[in-house]
């Protein structure tokens, strides 16, 4: 089989930029080792030349409108697929999401709408239009005042929808996982740990304890909502021990567990020709 790895450009990977290509030049040595042949492109190059004839199969970290453009126009399994990126947009995630019972009280809103009549606080503002890419792209908000600067701030950076979420008292569990294969890794998260230390606002767990099960539990059934193959997040465990994600995304870094990701995602791939 002849297969076609995508590659994610830098500006899409904040802080990640090693660990994204480790996980994407792990997938291309399995299936290598499998008896396949890969040729690996990243986003640009995608854009410039067009999908190469005689590809049975494409994986792919692309998140450029350009190159999933391009993308949709496959007419072999690509994992993730297009749409799956796409509903990992935030304001896409969190209406997908919503009545799930899977994140906390969230609304979308515009820069022109406001948030309405939202005063549920702290919560958190978080661009709605992208993934995170840099550091005010999601901000800890405690008052109106901070509500109405940091929707200003993004407004006036061109960022027309944002995702205003209710702040989740508990700590931070990050998770990798492929859908229908479980989860790879997932650990207690401190503030260096995450891409702009963000984590420092959540509890520190003395015991960090979590019900394995039901956080694959919840993880699988995100997947599933948005349809993502290959994905990871964050997830708060609170007191009581409920899980609640607040964030979901396409082929994470997998930077704790890339070998055994690795081998996961390439077995997904080759089961979807």
């Amino acid at each position: 089989m002849r297969y076609l790895g995508i590659s994610r450009a830098e500006q899409f990977s904040p802080n990640r930029t090693l660990a994204d290509g480790a996980v994407f030049r792990a997938v291309v040595l399995e299936l290598e080792r499998g008896g396949n042949s890969v040729l690996c492109l990243n986003e640009q190059e995608l854009v410039e030349h067009g999908i190469p004839d005689g590809i049975d199969g494409i994986f792919q970290m692309a998140r450029s409108k350009e190159a999933l453009s391009m993308l949709e126009r496959a007419c072999v399994p690509v994992t993730n697929s297009v749409q799956a990126v796409r509903n990992c947009v935030r304001a896409a995630q969190t209406m997908i999401l919503k009545d799930s019972g899977l994140i906390p009280d969230s609304l979308v809103c515009s820069k022109n709408a406001g948030p309405g009549s939202w005063n549920s606080y702290p919560c958190w503002i978080k661009r709605g239009d992208s993934h995170a890419v840099q550091q005010d792209d999601v901000q800890y908000i405690r008052n109106n005042d901070e509500c109405a600067a940091a929707m200003h701030s993004l407004a006036a950076r061109g960022v027309d929808t944002c995702v205003i979420q209710e702040h989740v008292r508990g700590w931070v569990v990050k998770f990798y996982g492929v859908r229908g294969h479980g989860l790879t890794d997932c650990y207690a998260a401190t503030a260096k740990d995450g891409k702009f230390g963000l984590e420092e606002y959540n509890d520190q767990p003395e015991s960090a304890y979590v019900d394995i099960d039901a956080l694959t539990a919840v993880a699988e059934r995100a997947s599933d909502l948005l349809g993502v193959d290959v994905y990871g997040g964050d997830a708060v465990v609170g007191p009581d021990g409920k899980i609640t994600i607040i964030d979901f995304n396409d082929w994470p870094s997998f930077r704790t567990c890339t070998v055994g990701a690795a081998s996961r995602i390439a077995r997904l791939i080759i089961d979807k020709r």
